[in-house]
């Protein structure tokens, strides 16, 4: 089969979960014979223009074909945050010239809903892969500006508040203009591209509405739409954007898991930290909540990111760890080095405010027995059972997270017991074999829509 793997960024430069799946998907692939092209955004706010052409190259063996845009350029900013013509013309005439079997799409985030309508129009089955919340949420992670939680099932000014929580502008107006007159200034400002590329309205002043209707119309077109989690269907279900989110649990690429022969020795329990160094991701909660263990003489936190992606927060992070010698804060790292980074981990955290999806770095540290104490909700408490594979603590309770902590510490036999209640992770070639089952049915049956899982072994 020749297959169009679709996502917004792609490694090197960029190296987070959707990232790392979509490049796991396209080797597995690749070795099994499929003729394989990824086509991601490579610049995104960068470049003399919105549009600077295209690139291509192989990364690990993958062919990828790079779009270079700076949406800082473009006439409405705004718009293309969502939805790119430009993009979505470019993608019409490379299908026409090279027309895949199928469309495999793991992110529209950078490049835009009218991918769908591309691959639509092409008449080219398209598999949907909903890696986050952005066709339900701008900010992609419902998680609002004030912090909160939100569910998804909101009005498109309650959208358009949660985006103008940080904008001077926004603030400004608000003190002289009555609540009944702030829906309509800001839906006339996202209408006029002049103002709306005024700092404090470009990237917030959104036509909500238009948005929202986009995207409902987006999630019609693609023959299958797929969650890695219930939870995450569920959501897209309940807002009303779709009634056909079916649930596929995903593999995870065991190749780098073949250098891991076990937790190397320490006279000490190792806590660690792997993922985005970024406020959402909690992990100035760990810190806070590792520095106040009433005894860390036995304990070490290890924390691995890129600190110049959010410089600020990194920085605030470091100067909350000062020159505590129980706590290392690292780089990132290559993929490669996965093995050896988890065997010097003997319990992994994943303290995240936002829901997640299937976290992959959860499976990661299955896949070497490694539990996890992760925030109880969303996703993550889909993967983690409490007091089996891990432990869980409540979103945001850095007094809650320090207890689990010291469970690990100070339960002799809980740390051999969680690492028992581990199973076997699903590997990416089971959830291959899954994929080529749909792609082929979609093929000989191209107009075919899928409203639930194929089978009960599809979950």
């Amino acid at each position: 089969m020749h297959i169009l793997l679709i996502t917004h960024f792609f490694p090197p430069k960029h190296n987070a979960g959707t990232e790392n799946y979509t490049l796991g998907l396209a080797q597995a692939f690749l070795a099994k014979g499929h003729d394989v092209h990824v086509l991601c955004a490579e610049d995104w706010q960068s470049g003399d223009a919105y549009w600077n052409g295209v690139t291509e190259d192989v990364y690990l063996g993958v062919p990828v074909i790079r779009v270079h845009l700076n949406w800082l350029k473009a006439n409405n900013p705004n718009h293309v945050l969502f939805d790119s013509w430009q993009v979505e013309q470019w993608l019409e005439h490379y299908l026409q010239t090279k027309h895949p079997d199928v469309i495999h799409i793991t992110s529209t985030y950078s490049l835009g809903v009218g991918l769908l309508r591309a691959a639509h129009r092409a008449q080219i089955p398209s598999v949907l892969t909903l890696m986050d919340f952005w066709f339900l949420c701008p900010r992609t992670s419902l998680l609002r500006g004030d912090g909160q939680l939100c569910d998804g099932r909101t009005t498109p000014w309650e959208c358009q508040q949660c985006l103008l929580t940080s904008s001077g502008l926004y603030l400004r107006t608000k003190s002289v203009l009555s609540s009944q007159l702030q829906p309509a200034l800001w839906y006339g400002i996202s209408h006029v591209p002049l103002l709306a590329r005024r700092r404090g309205a470009r990237g917030m002043a959104i036509d909500m509405d238009h948005r929202k209707a986009t995207m409902k119309r987006g999630l019609a077109l693609p023959n299958v739409i797929i969650a890695h989690s219930t939870f995450v269907q569920q959501m897209v279900m309940r807002s009303g954007l779709s009634q056909r989110v079916v649930h596929i649990s995903n593999g995870l690429d065991l190749g780098w898991a073949a250098a891991y022969h076990g937790k190397n020795s320490a006279p000490l329990i190792r806590f660690g930290y792997i993922g985005q160094i970024t406020k959402i991701k909690g992990v100035h909660l760990l810190v806070q909540a590792f520095q106040e263990l009433p005894d860390k003489r036995c304990a070490h936190l290890e924390i691995w990111g890129d600190l110049q992606r959010e410089a600020t927060y990194s920085h605030e992070l470091q100067e909350l760890v000062g020159d505590d010698p129980s706590i290392t804060v690292r780089g990132p790292f290559q993929r490669s080095r996965l093995a050896d980074v988890l065997a010097d981990i003997d319990v992994l955290i994943v303290p995240s405010m936002w829901y997640e999806n299937a976290p992959l770095v959860i499976l990661e540290a299955f896949a070497t027995q490694t539990p996890v104490i992760a925030t109880n909700l969303g996703g993550m408490a889909e993967a983690v059972t409490h007091g089996v594979n891990g432990l869980l603590f409540e979103r945001g309770d850095v007094a809650d997270l320090r207890h689990q902590l010291a469970r690990i510490l100070h339960e002799p036999e809980l740390l051999a017991k969680l690492r028992h209640g581990i199973q076997a992770v699903k590997s990416v070639d089971q959830e291959i074999s899954q994929l080529e089952t749909i792609y082929a049915d979609l093929i000989a049956h191209p107009e075919k829509v899928v409203a639930e899982a194929p089978t009960a072994s599809f979950a």
